[in-house]
This record gives C-alpha cells, sequence and structure tokens, in this order.
C-alpha cells in the first residue's frame, strides 16, 4: 500500500481533508474506525476535489456508562422523565444559541477575510546554487552567500514566465524574499518577466541601472522587502562535509522535524519562526498592500509553511518531499474567505552532450548526484557519460514547465510513521 493511505499511519484528526495535498494518494483510512467502514470521504488517485460523505455517529452506546439505576417508581420516573425532558430542552436552546454565536462569528470571520485575502499566494523555492552542485563550498562559504549557478539563472527567468502567466492580469504583486544571495538572485530573475533588466545594459553605471530598473518594476505594480523569518534552516556556520553527512544521517533515524544539527536549528525551530512570520503576513493582507504575494524562499521553510498554514500532521511533514529548484507552489482564494491549495509548477530540463576529451572518470559527479537525489535535491546538472576513450558532459537546461494539482512525496523508503499505543498492553 501507498505510505499516504492511512491505513497504517497515524492521524489524530480523523476529518483531515488535507490528504488530498499529496500525490499517490488513493483513499480515506479512518483513524479510529474500521477500515472496513470508513465514515470520511473516498478521494480517486487523481481527483482534485474532496467529496465528503460523513455517516451519521452511532449513538447506541451514548450516555449508558452514567445511567442512573433507580428501583420502579411511577412517581419518582415520572418527575426523572420530566426533569430530563427539561434539562433537553435547555441543552438544547443552549447549544443553538452557541452554535448560533459560532457561526456567526465564522460567517463574519470569512466575510472579512474575503475582502483582505490576495487572490494568490505562490511559493517559489531558489534556483540552483552554488550549494547545490558542490556542497564542499559551505566549510568555507557561508550558507547566506551561495549564489546562483548558470543553470539557476535559466531556472529563474523560465519561472518568471511561468508565475507571470499563473498571476491575474494588471494586478499588483508584492513579493517577500529571503535575504539569502540565492534567493534575491532568484527574485531578480523572476522579475525579469516583467521587465528584464538588459533593456539598461547601455547604462555604464551599476547603480544607476539598478535604480532605474527597480523604478520600472514599481511602476508596474511589483513591490518587495527582504524577511529573514523565512530564510534556510541554520545548519551551522562554516559546514564540515564529514561532519554534515554523519549528521544528515542522523536526522533521517531520529526524526527530520526534531533534529536540530549542532550549532543549528530544527525543522520545528523553523516551524516557530514562520508561525510569527504568517502574523505578520495576515497583517499585511489586512492592509491591501498587494492583490498578490509571492515568498522566494527555501525548501524547508516551504515545507514548514505549507505544514504550519495547512495544519499538516508531524507525518504529513515528513512524507513532503522538498520542492525542486524554482518550483512554484499556488494557494489561491476560494472567494469565500479561505487560501485552498491550487497545485504546483515544475521546469522541466533537457540535457545537452558536449564532448570533453579523452579521459573522463566522472564516477564521483554521479554518485555526489545520487547522494543528493536522496536527501531531496536536485544533483549538480552535469553528468559525465564515458564512451571509448572520451568523455561527454551531460549539461541541463530549462525547456519549459509543467503544472501538477498535488505535492510531491518522498519514496516509501525515506518515510517513517509513528507508532502510538492506545494504551500499556497495545503491542
Amino acid at each position: 500500500d501507498s505510505v499516504l493511505t492511512r491505513d497504517s499511519s497515524l492521524d489524530l484528526c480523523h476529518k483531515n481533508s488535507n490528504w488530498s495535498h499529496f500525490e499517490k494518494f488513493n483513499k480515506y483510512a479512518p483513524s479510529f474506525d474500521s477500515p472496513k467502514t470508513p465514515k470520511t470521504s473516498t478521494i480517486a488517485e487523481n481527483d482534485d476535489h474532496v467529496e465528503e460523505a460523513v455517516d451519521d455517529e452511532d449513538d447506541d452506546d451514548e450516555l449508558l456508562w452514567s445511567e442512573t439505576l433507580t428501583e420502579e417508581c411511577p412517581e419518582t420516573d415520572a418527575a426523572l422523565k420530566q426533569q430530563q425532558q427539561l434539562q433537553q430542552q435547555n441543552d438544547v436552546s443552549f447549544s443553538m444559541r452557541n452554535n448560533s454565536k459560532q457561526q456567526l462569528s465564522r460567517q463574519n470571520s470569512l466575510s472579512s477575510n474575503a475582502t483582505c485575502l490576495p487572490s494568490k499566494l505562490i511559493l517559489v523555492r531558489h534556483g540552483q546554487s552554488e550549494g547545490n552542485i558542490d556542497e564542499v563550498l559551505y566549510a568555507t562559504k557561508p550558507d547566506n552567500a551561495m549564489r546562483l549557478t548558470k543553470l539557476g539563472w535559466e531556472m529563474a527567468r523560465m519561472a518568471g514566465k511561468a508565475l507571470r502567466e499563473q498571476l491575474p492580469p494588471n494586478e499588483t504583486v508584492h513579493f517577500i524574499v529571503s535575504p539569502y544571495a540565492r534567493t534575491v538572485e532568484t527574485f531578480h530573475g523572476l522579475a525579469s518577466a516583467w521587465c528584464d533588466p538588459e533593456e539598461f545594459s547601455h547604462i555604464p553605471q551599476r547603480s544607476k541601472r539598478l535604480k532605474l530598473w527597480y523604478s520600472k518594476l514599481m511602476e508596474m505594480g511589483l513591490t518587495w522587502h527582504e524577511d529573514p523569518r523565512i530564510r534556510e534552516q541554520d545548519f551551522g556556520n562554516y559546514q564540515d562535509p564529514h561532519a554534515i553527512l554523519k549528521a544528515k544521517s542522523e536526522r533521517h533515524r531520529f526524526g527530520a522535524f526534531y533534529y536540530r544539527f549542532p550549532h543549528g536549528e530544527s525543522a520545528s525551530d523553523v516551524f516557530d519562526r514562520v508561525s510569527t512570520f504568517l502574523d505578520s503576513l495576515w497583517r499585511s493582507f489586512e492592509s491591501g498592500r498587494a492583490q498578490n504575494y509571492v515568498l522566494v524562499a527555501h525548501g524547508i521553510s516551504i515545507r514548514v509553511f505549507l505544514t504550519r498554514y495547512f495544519r499538516y500532521s508531524i507525518d504529513q511533514f515528513h512524507m513532503l518531499a522538498n520542492p525542486k529548484n524554482c518550483e512554484m507552489i499556488t494557494l489561491g482564494h476560494d472567494g469565500s474567505g479561505r487560501l485552498l491549495l491550487d497545485g504546483r509548477c515544475e521546469l522541466e530540463l533537457s540535457e545537452t552532450k558536449e564532448e570533453e576529451g579523452e579521459g573522463g572518470g566522472g564516477k564521483g559527479d554521479e554518485a555526489k548526484n545520487d547522494a543528493q537525489r536522496a536527501d531531496g535535491k536536485e544533483g549538480n546538472g552535469v553528468e559525465h557519460v564515458q564512451n571509448k576513450g572520451f568523455a561527454a558532459a551531460t549539461t541541463k537546461v530549462v525547456t519549459g514547465y509543467k503544472n501538477y494539482s498535488k505535492l510531491r512525496t518522498l519514496p516509501p523508503q525515506y518515510v517513517h510513521p509513528r507508532s502510538m499505543r492506545m494504551s500499556w498492553d497495545d503491542n
């Protein structure tokens, strides 16, 4: 069975409809009911909608343990029945008033949300960076200073075209950007879809070119600011490759959400700061700053954001795969005061081979790519193929993008669902 069927995984919210966000999801399986009689909805593997079919709960056993045992007495029984009926009427009246207040409060909240929520909220991971292709660099170069590669710039520019197509025309857009070099450069690549900075290449002074480009973008309805709370998970300062490899192996056994890197952070630490960021983001929505929002961030911060906003369980977090470089995840306003998952956009790459001359080897690069894929990364974009005395370098180029309705998930061998006992002798 798929790891995303809840037959064997724990979900404390038995009416959790967010399982429909995950790819390869086959069906609902109740958490505390018999698998043969599900009370929640059934979802086809490629169905984007949730059709709820919740059965009425059985009331046969209700209050059996609290019934009062008395001897048969007509006067007592009549008085007791009259008292019970009066109590039931009072309970129903109180329940109706309470439910009415809750419904009114919820309607007011949704009505308020409907007026302030953006048309779309889009999360974008940065393009391919120097650290993605050579992790040894982290030993001598700060994580926050890693820049985009040539392929990373191509990814960002192509993602910008896809982003602009997804946004409603003639609406304003506000970008919130992680202050790391690779995310700021990714923002620049995305913004080039509105105005290419090459239009100002004839101006010799770089500072003047940048000022004119920024001014043009603002005239076109783009604004932006940095927020360090959506930065990358902190893995420590200068990172020793062997120590990080050992730590990642420990993280896999310990649990990715809770494992804290030496001198760094855990995903739960990222969860805490992203939670405060959400408060600020909501206030920005209420201020009417822009009609659409784009967050340019990192893989872990995007996964944590989704977990926090949609209230995914920890098991669901562990199932989520890291977004690929420049992958976009879209949340759209449903018109009634809620942001719902609209799907994701993934770049398509093709490979071109270039002859490098005699020699070759290239096994080190292939092994590194395999290790990076196992860790949720994309590889270095260059592979070597040896053939009769000469080596051919395979270079990846961006050719387009494709839309998907659901989020990517990890292969089952990388997912370790929790096992919780219901009692002391539950084995």
